[in-house]
């Protein structure tokens, strides 16, 4: 799946569109190892010379003032087998599609986990001369758009969210692409934990369990996280409105009671994470089954060896045994002599099994709300565990600078 960003650049002049086609241009970004070629392009003008030519457009139509640019990025999620080329291809269909007539500059860079495109247009049409506009309903046009060419490319796509978005910095947003920033960290985190929570109580557990302290009361409009690294985040910081206490919390109350009576459900942002979630709720409720078939089993052959021994101890010891009777016995254990023995094996290896089995399980049924906690703990800390992030000096005030548009 492929994700559009706007990245709103406040500084709209030369020097400001200079620095970003500088940044997008970087060689070490650029660079593809494994197919030896710099991915950079150009739409309707030449990438390595895009500055040059921009201005030149802008000179010739003497408009060098006002909007200068404009500056979008699409990011393909790490999951997604794709290679740079792809994506830079795809880019570039993208592009095309996306800003007919005016010069673009395409660059994808490689340089991190998750493959990225940056989109640099000229504000200035190339052929016409008339100035990009942008409208409300722009970005998710453009989202569409990405959608219908990842499709085509036979890449996953996103459910649509209709959310207002919030904004992020540009040094936020580059350190996100480098995987550097603590708060991506902390929202990775939380996307986990809500899979595995049915409940307030649970989510705060299972931030807790991954290292999270959490200030959440009634009174107060925002939640708050406190991190392992001594930070702390309001739900605002996190630059999408599903992390909001509402949403968190109205997204908590649906899974808990899910037949509320309600008809129509509010969206909240977390229905793929719902899915999840539920998927866990069927596997825990297969394996309480299945725990509960074999407890019943190992009862029954319980039962049964207790019952073969009972008979079998009656008949040796039973001192009273008819002579006539006691003849037979001794006439039938000689002749099915083999038969005896094949059978006392199969008895003894049934009892070894009801052994081997009594030492791993209880003697009383096993508490399964219990083993769904520590199986969920267990889980949580082994898939947190992998993740591993440098601490970017962040403050929780905002951020000076660009901003981004999500």
């Amino acid at each position: 799946m492929a994700t559009v960003m706007f990245i709103h650049e406040g500084t709209q002049n030369p020097s400001a569109m200079r620095a970003v086609i500088n940044y997008c241009l970087q060689e070490h970004k650029t660079f593809d190892s494994k197919s030896k070629r710099r991915l950079v392009s150009g739409i309707n003008c030449d990438g390595e010379n895009a500055y040059r030519e921009f201005m030149a457009t802008k000179k010739v139509y003497e408009k060098d003032n006002g909007m200068f640019f404009y500056h979008y990025a699409q990011s393909f999620a790490p999951t997604e087998k794709i290679t740079p080329d792809q994506a830079h291809d795809i880019s570039l269909e993208f592009a095309e599609r996306a800003w007919p007539g005016h010069e673009v500059l395409v660059t994808t860079h490689c340089d991190a986990d998750h493959i990225h495109s940056h989109f640099v247009i000229n504000s200035v049409g190339f052929e016409s001369g008339m100035k990009l506009r942008q409208s409300p309903s722009t970005l998710k046009h453009l989202r569409k758009l990405s959608d219908e060419i990842c499709i085509a490319h036979g890449l996953s796509v996103l459910k649509p969210y209709e959310g207002g978005g919030k904004r992020m910095s540009s040094r936020e947003y580059r350190a996100r692409m480098k995987g550097e920033s603590w708060k991506q960290k902390l929202a990775n985190d939380i996307d986990k934990a809500m899979e595995y929570s049915g409940s307030k109580d649970e989510f705060i557990r299972s931030m807790s369990i991954l290292g999270y302290h959490m200030t959440w009361k009634d009174e107060r409009k925002y939640l708050t996280f406190h991190c392992s690294n001594g930070k702390s985040c309001r739900d605002i910081k996190l630059h999408d409105e599903k992390y909001l206490k509402d949403n968190i919390e109205r997204e908590l109350l649906q899974r808990e009671f899910p037949d509320s009576g309600s008809d129509e459900k509010q969206p909240t942002g977390w229905e793929d994470s719902r899915e999840l979630y539920e998927q866990h709720l069927r596997e825990r409720a297969l394996a309480k089954a299945e725990t509960r078939r074999v407890s019943d089993s190992y009862s029954d052959v319980g039962s049964g060896v207790s019952s073969l021994a009972g008979a079998v101890s009656k008949i040796v010891d039973n001192d009273s045994e008819d002579p006539d009777e006691r003849r037979k016995r001794i006439e039938a254990e000689e002749n099915g002599e083999a038969l005896g023995t094949i059978f006392g094996k199969g008895i003894s290896l049934l009892a070894d099994a009801v052994s081997d089995s009594s030492v791993n399980a209880s003697a009383q049924e096993p508490d399964h709300d219990d083993i769904i906690d520590r199986q969920r703990e267990e889980i949580l800390r082994e898939v947190f565990e992998e993740d591993d992030y440098e601490d970017e000096d962040y403050d929780d005030d905002e951020d000076e600078g660009f901003t981004m548009t999500l």
